[in-house]
């Protein structure tokens, strides 16, 4: 009987841990790198590094989830309210853990990034300013929030892009993540409200298409290295990712809606990032890219079962 109850007791506290971490959330962090890193390549004459690519994903979700405990962190006494069953609000989670979980995840980030090079490294202290920039103090700030961390989802793509080698090619993919976050980020603003979203609703899904059509000098001028089966596949990932933002937008235009549905809304906004992250991943022919898009294509129905369980927003 107590070993269950001991059971029963871990159990809870990784359920706990879980939702301080926003699960659902971090299936869609190493396809910024990855798709950074992946138009990189196609883009330059190096090879894959497979060792520091998978040190920079290591370093970004760390730097990941140091900013989704800040966060909560930050926004106890506003969860006490809108959210009491978060883990911090409702004490499943001392503060004094989550504070020594954000000191690991803060240092672990950054010794990861020092071992690659001293580009990434900068560029993920960069990657840390701008997530305390926007917890700390422009979270509340409309368009300083939306702007911050839009940035801080396209900073990992550049890193991803960094480890590779530089390549200007990677830009269409940075706009993209950059302007899409931060639109997603524009409208959780106010995910806490009855609301009826008008034709604004539509942004996120115009930042996708924009994004892409602004890639098309790229893919034409690098059309030599992209096989018709790799830009198939890729246009596919992309219609999906445009399908499923255009779709999740109609469903709530000009209708009232609860919090709880907003909420809904901007968690199908972010997983609709894996498609659009595998698109410019399989870009580059190879086996490996290939796989990783087969992955994160299945990491798009699995954010969906896991969001029952944990929140993204």
């Amino acid at each position: 009987m107590f070993a269950r109850r001991k059971t029963a007791t871990g159990s809870a506290r990784l359920q706990a841990w879980l939702e301080l971490f926003r699960l659902p959330n971090l299936l869609t962090v190493p396809g910024d790198v990855l798709a950074g890193a992946s138009v990189a390549v196609l883009a330059g004459t190096q090879t894959v590094n497979f060792w520091n690519l998978s040190r920079v994903v290591l370093a970004v979700l760390a730097i990941y989830a140091m900013g989704l405990v800040q966060n909560d962190w930050i926004d106890l006494a506003e969860d006490r309210y809108h959210r009491p069953k978060r883990p911090l609000p409702s004490k499943r989670i001392s503060s004094s853990s989550a504070a020594l979980a954000f000191l690991l995840c803060l240092v672990l980030g950054v010794l990861i990034a020092l071992s690659v090079s001293r580009q990434v490294f900068v560029g993920t202290l960069l990657l840390v300013a701008l997530a305390w920039s926007y917890n700390v103090f422009l979270k509340k700030r409309l368009w300083g929030g939306a702007i911050s961390m839009g940035l801080c989802r396209g900073m990992s793509v550049l890193l991803g892009a960094i480890s590779m080698g530089w390549q200007s090619a990677v830009l269409p993919v940075f706009v993209g993540t950059v302007t899409y976050v931060g639109c997603v980020t524009w409208f959780a603003e106010g995910e806490n409200r009855k609301q009826i979203p008008d034709a604004r609703i539509y942004y996120p899904l115009y930042c996708f298409v924009i994004a892409w059509l602004l890639s098309l000098p790229m893919l034409l001028y690098y059309r030599a290295d992209i096989t018709p089966g790799s830009f198939m596949l890729s246009l596919c990932c992309f219609l999906a990712a445009f399908l499923s933002v255009g779709y999740a937008g109609f469903s709530v235009h000009n209708r009232a809606i609860r919090p709880e549905q907003m909420r809904a809304l901007i968690a199908s906004w972010l997983r609709s990032l894996l498609p659009w992250q595998a698109g410019w991943i399989v870009l580059f022919d190879s086996t490996w890219a290939v796989a990783v898009m087969v992955v994160l294509l299945l990491f798009w129905p699995l954010g969906i079962l896991l969001n029952k369980y944990f929140s993204q927003s």
